[in-house]
Parts: structure tokens; sequence; C-alpha cells
């Protein structure tokens, strides 16, 4: 079997969700998806480049997809070593796992298992996994923000986070923080995880430290992107100094190399690489690998990036420090975002989601959504 194809699709929903996907094709007929957080024209250019990953990959095994991370990797390195061109190469690995379980009949989650050394559980890949929802946007007032954490409740979900927004946490007081955080934890019990996305807003590491300490008697399970992203030395100071935990990596942060600077300069408690920009699919059980034997937890971040999701599962499915993995639950909603897969994601009144059984990914596009919101890349 031979790559013949590197596809880009763009989807634009207007004032809902715009999402960048990949398709690889094969001479056999076998296709795989991969998507990318990044703008679909600068995908498509590292993909179509005179140079770009389209020819690195053409006439190449699918199923050898480590060799060719590598050869995608070493070939485009003056392209630049991280941000979107990682990007791209990640949507595309996690298009050739997608192809490699389809070949072979098994789901992605047999062909990633990853090693972690002294962890205390049997090597059994887990039959379901538990995602966390992310209620974005929050709500414009305390009112909007009960209802929809009420919503997220409702469909079953253990875990939610609140993201900051203007007028909301993290841009008024640490008064209004705490009435925020409060009504959320009253919302949603103290039988369910509450996490904190700040959004890189806080500049300064004693207000950050004052405002965590503020809302701690509401046991958030992590604050996620306090400081800007590269104040390592800020994060270092403040993960030293507050009891909860500081997680980051979703802001354009990939591959293991930056993430072992962000374990290490940084001195956070959660990383979270992205599904659909660090690197894909086997870069980020390196990097969870790496948390591992620090005692940290991996925590990946996909948004409302669907099949960033769909790999998230399987990586759930059998790293051991990977407790929660992230879910959209956007607001509004859109059919780019909710009907993209099918079938559609779901999640159980326990609130877990069942790792497939089916053969790569588990999931294919559906056609109807790819053909109304198909746009030129832009």
């Amino acid at each position: 079997m031979k790559i013949i194809a590197v596809e880009t699709i763009a989807l634009v929903d207007p004032g809902k969700a715009d999402e960048t996907l990949v398709r690889v094709h094969t001479d056999e007929g076998i296709t795989g998806i991969g998507q990318a957080e990044s703008p679909s024209l600068v995908i498509d250019a590292v993909i179509r480049a005179d140079g770009g990953l389209r020819q690195i990959l053409h006439g190449e095994d699918p199923l050898q997809v480590e060799r060719l991370w590598q050869k995608m990797y070493a070939r485009t390195g003056l392209f630049g070593r991280r941000g979107v061109t990682i990007a791209a190469i990640g949507a595309i690995e996690t298009a050739l796992w997608d192809i490699a379980g389809k070949a072979l009949g098994k789901p992605v989650s047999e062909l990633i298992w990853h090693a972690c050394c002294t962890v205390r559980e049997d090597a059994e890949i887990k039959d379901k996994v538990m995602p966390y929802a992310t209620v974005y946007a929050p709500g414009k007032n305390v009112e909007e923000i009960v209802e929809r954490f009420t919503l997220a409740r409702s469909r079953g979900f253990r875990a939610m986070k609140l993201e900051e927004w203007p007028g909301g946490f993290g841009h008024v007081s640490i008064r209004r923080d705490i009435e925020i955080v409060q009504t959320v934890r009253e919302t949603i019990g103290e039988d369910r995880d509450v996490l904190i996305d700040v959004q890189n807003c806080w500049y300064e590491v004693g207000q950050a430290i004052a405002s965590i300490r503020a809302i701690e008697p509401y046991h958030p399970f992590f604050i996620e992107a306090p400081l800007p992203a590269d104040n390592l030395a800020g994060y270092a100071r403040l993960a030293d100094t507050v009891e909860t935990r500081i997680a980051v990596g979703d802001w354009g942060f990939t591959t293991r190399f930056e993430f072992e600077e962000i374990m290490e300069k940084g001195r956070v408690d959660v990383v979270q690489p992205s599904s659909v920009r660090s690197g894909g699919i086997r870069e980020i059980t390196r990097i969870a690998e790496a948390a591992y034997r620090r005692g940290l937890i991996c925590v990946p971040h996909a948004w409302c990036h669907m099949v960033g999701v769909a790999a998230e599962i399987h990586l759930a499915a059998v790293l051991p420090n990977m407790p929660y993995f992230e879910m959209p639950m956007a607001f509004p909603d859109s059919p780019i975002i909710s009907e993209l897969l099918v079938p559609q994601i779901q999640v159980d009144q326990n609130g877990f989601v069942e790792v497939p059984e089916r053969p790569g990914l588990g999931f294919e596009l559906n056609n109807d959504v790819i053909e109304k919101f198909r746009v030129a890349p832009h």
C-alpha cells in the first residue's frame, strides 16, 4: 500500500466554528483523517509547498508511521521546527495511525501501546475513558453559568472546565472570581471536578497566587494557563507556592522538547499537549511518559476539534496518567463540531466514553457536513 495524496479540508460555519482537517489517501482506497488547530491556508501550504509534506510522503508505505513522522520532521527543519509545521505533521500522523488500524483491522489503541514501566496496572487497554467538558463560552452572567454547567452535569460529565471571560472569571476582581467559582461548585456538586482555564490573562505571580488561594476552598482540580506561555520562571514560582495543580501546554507548545522544558523549568503539575497541535499521537505518548516519570499527569487539549478528541480517546485508553481528556460543550454549537464524526462520540451517564473497537480511530467524517461547510483553504 502506498500514499498517493494528502488533502486539506477547510470547514467554516460562520460565527460559530472554523476547522482544519487533513485526509491521507492510499492506492488501496483506505483513507485516514487528522486535524490541526491552525489556519487551513497555512496547513495547506505546509502540505502542498515545494518540498512539503505531500511530496515527502508520496509513494511511502503508510503503515510505517513512526519512520514517516521522523522523515517529515527531518525534511521540514527549515520550515520551522515547531509551530504550524508540527501541527501539520501531527495531523498527518494521526491520519496514518487511522490508516494503519484500518489496514490491520485493529483500533488505534492496540497499535500505540506505550509502556511507562513501573505502573501497577496490568498491561490492559481500557474499554472506557473519561472526558471533561469545556463549557465555552461559560456565560456572560451568573444565570447563564448556572444554566450551562447544569446542562453539562445532566449530560453525565464528571468534570467540567470553567473558562475566563470578559466580565467574568479572571477579569474583574478576586471577589468576582470567588463568586463565580462558588457558583460553579454549587451547581455541579462536590462529587465532580471543576477545572479552571485562565488563558494566560494573569501576568504577575503575586496576582495569580492571591487569586488561586482565594478559590482553593472550592477544590479546583487544576488551574490552566494562569500566566503567559513564555513565563516559565513565573510558572515555577507559582507551582512551588500554591497547593492547587498548575497546568500548561495548550498555548502553542509542541513536541517532547518543549514539554521537557515546561516540566523542568516551569515545574508544573499537569502537562496539556494538544492532540491537534503538539505533534501527533505518538508524540503525546512520549510526553505523557516523561510526565509519568516525574509523578505528573497528562491531560491533553483538543477543544472543539473532534478528530483530535477521537485521538485522545485512544491515548487515554493506554496511558496510566491521563485521568481526563478534553471534549467540547460549545455555545453556540455547530454541526462541524457535534456532527462531524460518524458515529458521534457519546458520554454515558457515569461520565465515560467507550473506547472504539472499530478499526483505526473508529470514526469517519460525516459527508453531509463536509459537503455543506467545506470551503477553499483560507
